[in-house]
């Protein structure tokens, strides 16, 4: 080898390093960017099937709620409200359903089960509208079709749950096959499978027709007409709803146009520019509160705190508990016709440590609430029990002032009732027409009170 090529032979090597190096550096760089990749799209679509898992129980949970109240409507007007929801929510939770990665031939038997129950109710309000009494046969389905829905919730919140936590993988979701000797990786058909085997024996119904509502956004009353309030008003007042000083402003403009004051993290205080309202309050939570405040004492305490802000007259109606915050449910209360306004909602959290306000929604109040003259009844209570069904019992009555689905409001008696199973059932009777306008199930927990 002559000498003279050395150099040049030591700057090739180093040219074909380099080149190594820099081409080896762009495919790392380029196969994390492929790796990164598939994590979101991965992640992407965990979250999609988790949502579809969550929606389609949610709809089942409501379905069961409406159908409990559909074995006790008395009026066929009620009915037809409430199978009109009964259509929707089956016919949403089928649509999410239809999300995860199971074929329609897998679930053929539960697409089945929730387009005839939705159809089935449909087909009742119809027979109901026209005249014809429902059959004590035609009732007893409703719990039949209750049975299953709620077995089928429970099951989709099992898979919410397992993609949720980890225990139910993407590959174990989109598998078509199951492995039912393999405990470690029983894959989801193996969930689905067992949901569609639920529904063996399920009765077959006979039904046609379907029907159908809709819902539009209202106009709020509160603040309708009202002069917009400066900022430095709207921040006095936040600053003084938080304790403390909000350095932070964002505008809000949705239905109830605000300035939300906030802290950067997770405190915030929303006031309406039209009028300077309270709109809401939100506070960043603390986990570990100890319980010790009672029930009286954090209504006393929220109701301080509504009436030093301007929100008077206001009675509390349900409420939960939950990780040491009770949210207590406030309606307006009508002194003169001594009718509790449902209409008129304000939603408030109180540490049952310390008494203090934790949180506070008002939108509901600030929607509906305005002058009213609320028209005497023009039947009595005994009259007014004749459009509730037979089987329920009336353990109490008191006027209220409830929303309907056309956004108007109607003054109804509000019946406290028992089933013979023991179901608790709210039944609004219209005062001037007898007609029954709503009808909810009264959940009692050792957690609160609430109401579906």
């Amino acid at each position: 080898m002559n000498e003279k090529d050395t150099p040049v032979s030591s700057l090739a090597l180093k040219l074909v390093v380099g080149f190594l190096l820099v081409l080896s550096t762009g495919l790392a760089i380029w196969a994390s960017y492929n790796h990164m990749r598939i994590n979101t799209y991965r992640t992407a679509l965990q979250n999609t099937y988790l949502r579809a898992a969550d929606l389609a129980s949610d709809n089942l949970a409501n379905l069961s709620s409406d159908l409990v109240k559909g074995m006790y409507v008395g009026t066929s007007s009620q009915l037809s409200m409430i199978s009109s929801k009964m259509w929707k929510e089956s016919s949403e939770a089928k649509s999410a359903l239809s999300t995860l990665p199971v074929s329609d031939k897998t679930l053929e038997n539960t697409n089945r089960f929730l387009s005839q129950a939705g159809d089935y109710a449909m087909y009742l309000s119809k027979k109901s509208a026209s005249g014809q009494e429902l059959s004590e046969e035609e009732r007893s389905q409703f719990a039949s079709l209750r049975e299953y829905a709620d077995r089928l919730s429970g099951q989709l919140d099992e898979i919410a749950t397992g993609l949720q936590n980890g225990t139910l993988t993407l590959e174990q979701l989109s598998t078509p096959k199951t492995t039912v000797d393999d405990p470690e990786n029983p894959g989801t058909t193996s969930h689905m499978q067992q949901i569609e085997d639920s529904f063996m024996g399920y009765p077959t119904l006979i039904y046609d027709g379907p029907f159908s509502d809709h819902i539009l956004d209202k106009t709020p009353l509160m603040t309708e007409g009202k002069a917009e309030v400066p900022v430095d008003q709207a921040k006095q007042l936040a600053n003084q709803v938080a304790g403390k000083d909000l350095t932070e402003m964002r505008e809000e403009n949705s239905t109830l146009p605000s300035y939300v004051f906030h802290d950067g993290t997770s405190n915030s205080v929303a006031i309406t520019k039209n009028g300077g309202y309270l709109c809401y309050l939100i506070t960043d939570k603390t986990d570990s509160l100890t319980e010790k405040l009672s029930y009286e004492d954090a209504v006393a305490k929220a109701q301080q705190f509504l009436e030093k802000y301007g929100y008077s007259s206001m009675k509390d109606t349900y409420y939960e508990t939950r990780d040491g915050v009770m949210t207590l449910n406030f309606a307006y209360y009508e002194p003169n016709t001594q009718t509790i306004c449902y209409t008129d909602l304000i939603k408030v959290e109180v540490s049952l440590q310390d008494g203090s306000i934790v949180g506070l929604d008002a939108r509901g109040y600030l929607v509906n609430h305005h002058d009213r003259t609320l028209q005497s009844p023009s039947i009595t209570v005994e009259q007014a029990k004749q459009s509730l069904s037979d089987i329920l019992t009336v353990d109490n009555t008191r006027l209220a002032l409830i929303p309907t689905s056309g956004q108007n409001e109607v003054c109804v008696y509000e019946f406290l009732c028992t089933s013979p199973t023991g179901d608790r059932i709210l039944s609004y009777i219209n005062t001037q027409t007898g007609a029954e306008e709503q009808i909810l199930i009264l959940m009692q927990t050792p957690n609160g009170t609430l109401t579906k």
